[in-house]
């Protein structure tokens, strides 16, 4: 039966079809032991090479120790190539600012993905089991997790820290005691940390006290948590595939940013809401474990009361940004996708002549003789004398619109009932004759001001065009 489970998870994956050799991950316990033994038996079978791996983490002294040479005897015997090493755990846990737990379980992933890729492997097995699932869930319930966490661990997801190496669960359906009655069938010794008997560890704390109580009330707890689990699993891929198929597609990506208009994501249901929030900042931060359910929903709240152009830090240098018509997850300090502006560099200020027109940044302005019938999107006759620039907006700068019979308004004012972003506000194109604003580009077109009634194409004999 243990090992028919173990071939149902191994169909759950195309990982290891891919990859040559497996690296083993083995402390010397029984679960780890119990999957090696099963494993080799299966590796002819499987056309797959076993490469274990062992970690000291520093903590146990001569235990610790004593585990590894365990290991690295027992590959020995069953003629099994290993690599093992020793870290200090508790200073590295001092040096990253973490706990015992976390600094030695990212010590672990290190060691693994370094193995891994000295043995050209892309595969990583390790022995986690129902327990460590139940465990898991609790703990995450615990921290205040959203249904994403009730999904616990997979059979096959990404690394922790290293997401290009694929980590492999194949006893994540089966419970320590079935492990250790295979043990005792097989007769196959193991190790025992006296450490997973502390419950000043948060881990050994649910499976000793918390566990072991509920577990009363449910003999088959482990079942439970294992079916809550899968459902909670297949619900989230679910979603995942809705963003994919249904959501992703209007959403405008760059390396640095994703934009979304702000009335179609107001219009999606909450849940994909929170979701298309993490993946986009898993996508840019590059953080696998993504955004933690209560920061999600403060994020989402803050959004709807911000005011156009405020920003909200996520954590790892990314930001949530408010537009007019859009919501904008970005790295800071990107540049933002303005594919459909045409704008020129901040505190621009040159001057336009016969000789010298300007013809980039997709603007096309010149002046040229009246004779020659420019083509041209406008054109625009010229005082003789007159002095034209193209520059940005400066403090003070007022616009005399079409339709407001000479009225003129602050260009401030006149850009934010356009809509025009913040950050794009000192980049936008002005033409000015003799200091007036006369012409802005907006995007593809050119905002003309009210003509100057003295001023006749008839009697000019130079015009102004603007492409």
């Amino acid at each position: 039966m243990i090992v028919e489970s173990v071939l149902r998870s191994i169909g759950q994956t195309s990982a290891l079809a891919e990859a040559a050799t497996l690296i083993v991950a083995v402390s010397g316990g029984c679960d780890s032991v119990a999957m090696l033994h099963i494993l080799r038996a299966l590796r002819t079978r499987l056309d797959l090479a076993l490469h274990v791996a062992s970690l000291d983490h520093g903590i146990r002294g001569e235990a610790g120790q004593d585990d590894v040479n365990f290991v690295r005897g027992l590959a020995e015997r069953w003629q099994l190539p290993c690599t093992t090493a020793r870290v200090n755990v508790p200073a590295l846990a001092r040096e990253w600012d973490v706990g015992l737990e976390a600094a030695a379980r990212r010590a672990r992933y290190d060691f693994l993905a370094t193995v891994a890729q000295e043995e050209n492997s892309n595969c990583v097995a390790v022995g986690h089991h129902a327990r460590d699932q139940a465990e898991t869930i609790l703990m995450r319930i615990a921290r205040g997790s959203g249904t994403r966490g009730l999904g616990g661990m997979r059979v096959v997801s990404p690394m922790p820290f290293h997401p290009s190496i694929t980590l492999f669960r194949p006893l994540l359906s089966l419970s320590r005691e079935q492990l250790e009655a295979y043990c005792a069938g097989q007769d196959l010794s193991y190790r025992h940390d006296e450490t997973n008997e502390d419950t000043a560890f948060s881990r050994n704390y649910l499976r000793h006290e918390v566990l072991a109580k509920l577990t009363r009330l449910n003999p088959d707890l482990l079942g439970a948590f294992g079916r809550l689990a899968d459902s909670a699993a297949v619900d989230e891929d679910f979603f995942a595939e809705v963003i994919n198929t249904e959501v992703l597609p209007s959403v405008h990506k760059t390396d640095g940013a994703w934009r979304m208009n702000r009335q179609d994501f107001d219009m999606l249901h909450p849940a994909l809401q929170r979701r298309l929030l993490r993946e986009a900042f898993r996508r840019l931060a590059g953080e696998a474990d993504g955004l933690s359910h209560k920061l999600t929903l403060d994020l989402l709240a803050w959004a709807q009361e911000a005011r156009v152009g405020a920003a909200r830090d996520f954590g790892a240098s990314v930001e949530l940004y408010i537009d007019y018509a859009d919501l904008w997850v970005r790295r800071k300090g990107s540049h933002l996708a303005i594919a459909s502006y045409r704008l020129i560099p901040r505190d621009t200020d040159l001057r336009i002549t016969p000789t010298t027109p300007f013809a980039r940044h997709g603007l096309n302005i010149s002046i040229v003789c009246a004779a020659e019938k420019p083509r041209a999107a406008l054109a625009l006759a010229l005082k003789e004398g007159c002095e034209v620039r193209l520059r940005t907006r400066r403090t003070g700068d007022r616009f005399k619109p079409k339709g407001m019979g000479g009225r003129s308004r602050k260009l401030k004012d006149w850009m934010i009932d356009r809509k025009i972003p913040r950050y794009l506000r000192d980049r936008v194109p002005l033409v000015t004759v003799d200091g007036d604003i006369i012409a802005i580009c907006l995007k593809q077109t050119w905002h003309m001001s009210e003509p100057d009634p003295s001023i006749s194409r008839e009697d000019s004999s130079r015009v102004l065009t603007l492409l």
